[in-house]
């Protein structure tokens, strides 16, 4: 890498400024402490923010969502960003409860650029269940026709996998759609699709919108975390602990930063 090229790297990792939007939720502990965080509280943060005028964000990536008010919250400051810049990307990962159903509809679906659902998340965004490729193509296409420009199904199109892999699809409005076979991993790992929404948030924006490359690269960063993740659990004493299967990010942050090639991901091209 030349100078030139790291100065112009160094300049991309500045200029790309994240603004992660999450509730609180834990899985699969007895004991739960902590907040879920409020429409009031991210109203007074949003507000905080604006006063010091450091809301420029190039991104705003949001995940698991409580309720109905604090939905509406997130869509009311996606509005001011697009507002204050166009060009603001909106990542959205659903979480798809039956009573947010009409705030993803009717707000969030309009101002997002990029959506993440698993199959499950998929059918309930458009109201038919998917069990097929062609569901699922179908769906990804009633969604584009909202103005979604770029959608990754994550995973759950039971009628395309077996008992060895899984398959993921990613499509862009008006360009082309993919299918990703990759190895099926066992055990039950909380946080993956955090993960990959966050990994996919860097990797459209490395790659300037290659889904293709994109998510070959972030399919590749999980496998390796998640092998990590379970070779560690099955060292452990108690197997079935739920801590043992905490995701080994700090441990497999040279994969996520890195991903290693990877031949066992195959990529093809489908039809919409």
């Amino acid at each position: 890498m030349t100078n030139t090229e790291v100065v112009a790297e160094l300049e991309r990792e500045r200029d790309r400024r994240v603004l992660s939007i999450q509730s609180h939720v834990v899985h699969g502990y007895e004991t739960v402490k902590g907040q879920k965080l409020t429409e009031k509280e991210l109203e007074d943060l949003y507000e905080g923010l604006t006063a010091n005028k450091i809301n420029n964000y190039t991104h705003v990536l949001t995940g698991y969502c409580g309720n109905v008010t604090f939905l509406q919250k997130i869509a009311d400051v996606v509005k001011d960003l697009k507002q204050k810049d166009p060009e603001t990307k909106f990542v959205c990962d659903p979480y798809t409860p039956k009573e947010l159903m009409p705030v993803y509809r009717d707000l969030i679906i309009p101002l997002a650029d990029v959506l993440t659902p698993n199959a499950f998340e998929l059918g309930e965004l458009t109201g038919s269940p998917i069990e097929t490729e062609e569901d699922c193509l179908k769906a990804v296409g009633e969604l584009h026709a909202k103005g979604v420009k770029t959608i990754v199904v994550t995973s759950g199109v039971t009628g395309a996998q077996t008992k060895e892999s899984l398959r993921c699809y990613a499509s862009v409005q008006g360009a082309d759609c993919y299918r990703f076979t990759f190895p099926r991993l066992m055990g039950q790992f909380v946080g993956t699709g955090d993960v990959f929404a966050s990994l996919l948030v860097v990797w459209l924006d490395e790659l300037n919108g290659d889904i293709s490359e994109a998510v070959k690269k972030v399919l590749s960063s999980l496998q390796c975390l998640i092998r990590k993740t379970s070779d560690y659990a099955q060292l452990q004493v108690d197997t079935n602990s739920r801590a043992m299967c905490e995701l080994r990010l700090i441990q497999s942050r040279k994969q996520l930063l890195w991903p290693p090639s990877c031949d066992k991901i195959h990529v093809e091209k489908v039809g919409k």
